[in-house]
């Protein structure tokens, strides 16, 4: 192919172009004089990747974090602003009209100046810096057209400009629980309420109701449809690229690998009852470590994808001085330390975003709906889509009072709107609330921050230099003042369920230095026991066995050190192994494979290493057990309502069996382990054959990437821009979380970053991102993390100006234009 012949050759080895597009092959130094600057910043780029920025003041600071990222993750960033701005079509055409519709509907409407404010003081002047920044590289890389990402240059594309609004964009937040609503009404229209109830895990324990006046049945299958476009876009196609360089067959593949890769770094929001966004953390007081002040770690888990979704930073300016990742699209970091306090987060899921209402309509008028004891017109707002080709297009976005109307039918003249805390509350962009915790000094203003941290909602784990820690349940959270109207169903919208306010910050739960000497989170149901407000969560909370893991191993009488916090954080034991194994010391099988099986099973710790063949048995084993287990409770017609049921259901199921397993309860339980062991060992046996030595976990569980362009590529380019394959140990419930394809086994979700924070001493603090903090294959920073990721190796999170200086790679210096 001939772009495989140009792909080749692209790399300037020397000189500034290569410097500042990530070719560099050796340390070097170079300088670039920029519009909008106040004075000269430095960034010093790390071994590993991570841009050191020391600046004079603050809007210089921000200007050169937007700087660093976009040099970094252009890309990326370009296709983050264009979907959640709702720009698709200007770029691609026409065929994304109604995805930047359906995006548009959920941009934040209310007073810009109270929004900007909820993040930061100096919220507006800092996101117009970052956004500025940006734009200086996009200038600069469009007038260096060499130094364009190359999918810009296969797609026939440029990267366009942000504004200081781009970083509100609310589509990415982990907000909840629209789809819930949706497919529970499903689940009960299909079963009936108590089926439901039974089959699902709501914590803390809820009576389901439907509430009054509503028709479950009525909730069409596809009235999230919009909903999900805009979160998750739409594939490209041949089409899209007009401007291309690519052959038409080039093109049709590059629309499909890009379409792949997109959908994932995006990380759209996944259906909330298989819950995907889920993290550890933890933070030890003095007392239980052995250097006698804090330590501090944390993994957020979401999906592992080339570019990564983190993005480490360190921002150094007077009035900052923080360490630590956040998303590329956004100033600041979420998780880090500045030189007073160190902080970590994880999912809290507690407060409850999303209602999905029903209205009927005005068979007389559509554009109506009935509120109270008459009709109440829909408002209509009429957004200009430019598109790329052709002249701007209209379409109207109709809206309720209660937010954006998602979807209409005329048959049963029904509408159905979104109310969204994110919608209509200031302060509820994703993440953009750490820029006051990136500043806080102390407990006190930690808590002043985390109680404008609206979303998502986070339990933020907290310590600092004078020895404390403690723990915040942030979040957004309504006021739902009916018995029939938990949340997690939908409700009409005849104003008879409207929120009362909200809960006051003030009253959400935090610890401070608590008697245990430790806190630790990993996305379960934590809430107090005395906590007064546990009515008004959300009743999904992740899987208990990580957290049950953790706070195992950490109420153990060792002292807790930076080395054992990395240890913990790729812990490979299952709490959910050790309930399913106990089954076994009473199963016998006359089936000799199925009693090799068990005899692995018998002699194995629970511990899923890359070198264990009992861990493989296991994973084939919990399938087919989830599998059968699911089967007994979900009829055939509800199956693809349900999907599978959760693993703390199933071992529920199976450690009370009732009436479906039979009259002969418990010798049916025995039976169907053993027919499920039967399976799962014929499947391991048809995918890796008899011999023993090929069952290790880590020879079919593993990370490995391929860049977008591959197909596109020479086979040598191709093997240099892809990485190895690595084995990797866990699973789904172990606190080294791992969740794999069932095709191929691949990780496909886990830890996006890892620190582990020392606070006696910050040099001492590690980290990791995963592949690297690059996007461009170019660089070596593309996916130089990602060896260290997979086998638990970390890199010094250099925080001192001299530890820095000993990590130095190189330094790029943004000068004032002019200032010459």
């Amino acid at each position: 192919m001939q772009v495989s012949k140009r792909l080749a050759g692209l790399c300037l080895a020397a000189g500034f172009l290569g410097f500042l597009g990530g070719c560099a092959t050796r340390s070097q130094d170079a300088a670039l004089d920029m519009p909008g600057l106040q004075q000269p910043v430095e960034i010093v780029r790390d071994k590993h990747g991570v841009s050191h920025i020391y600046a004079q003041n603050e809007h210089d600071l921000f200007y050169a974090q937007g700087f660093a990222a976009a040099r970094d993750r252009m890309w990326q960033l370009d296709l983050w602003r264009r979907q959640g701005e709702g720009k698709m079509a200007e770029q691609f055409g026409p065929r994304f009209v109604e995805q930047d519709r359906a995006a548009r509907m959920f941009l934040y409407r209310g007073d810009l100046e109270s929004e900007f404010a909820s993040y930061h003081p100096r919220g507006k002047a800092i996101l117009t810096s970052f956004s500025q920044g940006i734009n200086a590289y996009v200038d600069w890389v469009r007038a260096n057209p060499d130094q364009l990402p190359e999918e810009f240059k296969l797609t026939g594309t440029l990267p366009g400009h942000w504004s200081p609004q781009t970083s509100l964009i609310r589509l990415y937040g982990l907000t909840r629980n629209l789809s819930t609503e949706v497919k529970l009404a499903q689940q009960v229209a299909a079963v009936g309420l108590n089926a439901t109830q039974d089959l699902n895990v709501f914590e803390p324990p809820l009576a389901l109701q439907v509430p009054a006046g509503l028709d479950v049945r009525q909730i069409p299958t596809n009235v999230l449809a919009n909903y999900q476009l805009a979160r998750e876009g739409q594939k490209f196609t041949a089409a899209d690229f007009p401007r291309s360089p690519l052959t038409l067959q080039e093109r049709e593949t590059l629309a499909e690998q890009l379409s792949a890769t997109r959908v994932a770094a995006l990380d759209p929001q996944a259906d909330p009852l298989a819950v995907r966004y889920e993290s550890n953390n933890w933070v030890v007081s003095g007392g239980r470590t052995a250097t006698g002040k804090p330590i501090l770690a944390g993994d957020p888990h979401r999906a592992i994808t080339m570019p990564s979704l983190r993005y480490m930073v360190h921002l150094n300016a007077p009035g900052w001085n923080v360490i630590g990742a956040g998303e590329p699209a956004l100033p600041g970091v979420s998780m880090g330390h500045n030189d007073r306090i160190a902080f970590g987060l994880t999912i809290f899921a507690f407060g409850d975003e999303e209602d999905l209402y029903v209205y009927d309509t005005n068979p007389a008028n559509p554009d109506q709906y009935r509120y109270g004891a008459g009709w109440e017109e829909m408002r209509t707002v009429n957004e200009t889509i430019d598109v790329r080709g052709q002249g701007p297009v209209q379409r109207a976005v109709k809206f309720t009072r209660h937010g954006p109307v998602i979807f209409e039918d005329p048959v049963t003249r029904k509408a159905f709107a979104v109310r969204a805390a994110y919608l209509e509350f200031p302060g509820t962009a994703a993440y953009l609330a750490s820029l006051r915790l990136n500043q806080a000094q102390n407990w006190q203003e930690f808590v002043a921050g985390m109680e404008r941290h609206y979303t998502p909602s986070e339990n933020m784990v907290y310590a600092d230099v004078d020895g404390n820690i403690g723990w915040f349940g942030g979040s957004i959270a309504p006021i739902r003042q009916r018995a029939d109207w938990s949340g997690m169903l939908p409700v009409p919208g005849d104003g008879g369920f409207e929120w009362q306010g909200y809960l006051d910050p003030k009253a959400l739960p935090r610890q401070f230095n608590p008697a245990e000497g430790f806190i630790a989170t990993a996305n379960e149901y934590n809430l107090p026991a005395d906590f007064p407000y546990k009515e008004m969560s959300a009743r999904m909370w992740a899987e208990p066995y990580r957290a049950q893991r953790i706070q195992e191993v950490l109420s153990q009488p060792q002292k807790v050190t930076v080395e054992s916090s990395r240890q913990l954080q790729y812990d490979t034991a299952s709490m959910l192994a050790r309930q399913l194994l106990a089954y076994t010391k009473s199963l016998n099988s006359a089936d000799s494979r199925v009693q090799s099986g068990l005899q692995l099973l018998k002699e194995w710790d629970g511990r899923n290493t890359v070198d264990s063949r009992a861990a493989t048995v296991y994973q084939f084993w919990l399938a087919e057990v989830v599998d059968r287990v699911t089967a007994l409770y979900v009829p055939p017609n509800a199956g693809k309502i349900f999907g599978k049921l959760s693993t703390v259901k199933v071992m529920e199921k199976l450690a009370n069996p009732d009436a479906a397993f039979g009259p002969q309860r418990l010798q049916a339980r025995d039976g169907l382990l053993l027919a499920a062991l039967g399976d799962g060992m014929a499947k391991l046996v048809q995918r890796q054959g008899t011999d023993m030595a090929n069952w290790e976990w880590g020879k079919l569980h593993h990370i490995q990437f391929e860049h977008a362009l591959a197909p596109l590529l020479t086979p040598d380019r191709a093997q240099a821009w892809a990485t190895p394959r690595y084995p990797v140990g866990g699973d789904n419930e172990t606190v080294l979380r791992a969740t794999y394809r069932q095709s191929d086994f691949r990780q496909i979700s886990g830890a996006s970053y890892r620190q582990v924070i020392d606070v006696s001493n910050w040099d001492n603090s590690v980290v990791q991102n995963v592949p690297g903090q690059s996007a461009d294959p170019r660089s070596p920073h593309y996916k130089d993390l990602l060896e260290g990721w997979a086998t638990g190796k970390y890199v010094p999170m250099a925080f001192s100006r001299e530890k820095v200086e000993r990590e130095r790679s190189d330094t790029l210096t943004l000068r004032p234009a002019g200032a010459r």
